[in-house]
């Protein structure tokens, strides 16, 4: 487990969030918009840039997907695996700019036939370093077109250990944050569709600055932008986290159109929350017992569900 204030890792890093608009039904134009902008938040000075969820593709309803309860063909056909070639150009891109990169997209099991992911890739300047495949579908929207993950992991840069979650895993359960931080996470990042249903915005920033807050790290949301499809998003990107001496705040905000915003993140102030509250420690130290019985309810739950 690293420590939050980690002497091989930089204690500045700066991170860009996009509110995103694909181009409807056209993934070639889109991620020229995304390589865009990433050029952009390189001229900003971010070590990070985050996408939206299914940021490559186009999302909403497809009737055919729906009907079949199985991606359809066009979908099949826009799915790709990872690395793929908008990976590959991500990557270098990415390398030239010296930039580490996340973003949401179709992703096409290259074992299984007919298998989609609702995905995420982290790509860092050498390379991409996986994905991570969304593991709480919405029901049916989601679970007609894709097949949900199966691992929950911590991927290692140069920046520091950073989970992603997309966003209904990111919203509605905590769980997953709390073990991603646990597992050695300083940064966690939500690519997310978060639609603009009243409030949508100040929910967004609410969660993340929970997320942040209760897990004492950084937390970053990147929303899509515009409508189709009868759906309509609520962008308000937001990149928050603990300020000590002082709880959660805001350190940088979108609004409902296109943009990028920009925060520099400082892990040797949030260290100082660490060294007042090692919440970690105690819960993997004289707080094991606790751990331990929430492990065995979440055991007994699963047992009595399976049978």
């Amino acid at each position: 487990m690293h420590a939050v204030e980690d002497s091989s890792l930089p204690n500045l890093v700066t991170v860009g969030c996009a509110n995103f608009e694909s181009v409807p039904r056209d993934k070639a134009a889109t991620l020229e918009k995304l390589l865009a902008t990433m050029r952009d938040a390189a001229r900003q000075g971010c070590q990070l840039v985050v996408f939206p969820e299914l940021a490559l593709n186009t999302w909403g309803v497809c009737g055919d997907c729906a009907r079949r309860h199985r991606p359809c063909s066009w979908h099949l056909d826009q799915a790709e695996p990872a690395p793929g070639p908008a990976a590959d150009a991500v990557a270098a891109l990415a390398r030239e700019l010296d930039l580490h990169v996340i973003y949401g997209f179709e992703e096409r099991d290259e074992e299984e036939a007919g298998v989609v992911y609702n995905a995420a890739a982290m790509i860092a300047p050498d390379g991409l370093l996986g994905t991570y495949r969304k593991l709480h579908l919405g029901i049916p929207l989601e679970t007609d077109r894709f097949t949900p993950g199966k691992t929950l992991p911590v991927f290692e840069t140069r920046i520091g250990p950073i989970g992603i979650q997309i966003c209904y895993d990111f919203y509605n359960n905590p769980e997953l944050s709390r073990i991603l931080a646990l597992k050695g996470a300083r940064l966690l990042v939500n690519p997310t569709g978060r639609s603009d249903l009243p409030r949508g915005g100040e929910n967004l920033r609410h969660a993340t600055l929970v997320r942040a807050q209760e897990n004492l790290v950084y937390a970053a949301s990147a929303n899509r932008v515009g409508a189709h499809d009868d759906a309509r998003w609520a962008g308000n990107s937001v990149i928050a986290g603990p300020a000590f001496p002082g709880f959660g705040r805001v350190l940088a905000e979108a609004g409902r159109g296109e943009e990028l915003v920009v925060a520099t993140l400082n892990f040797r102030q949030l260290a100082a929350w660490h060294d007042w509250l090692p919440w970690r420690e105690w819960r993997l130290g004289p707080q094991l017992p606790v751990t331990r019985l929430v492990a065995e309810e979440w055991a007994a739950l699963v047992a009595k569900a399976e049978h």
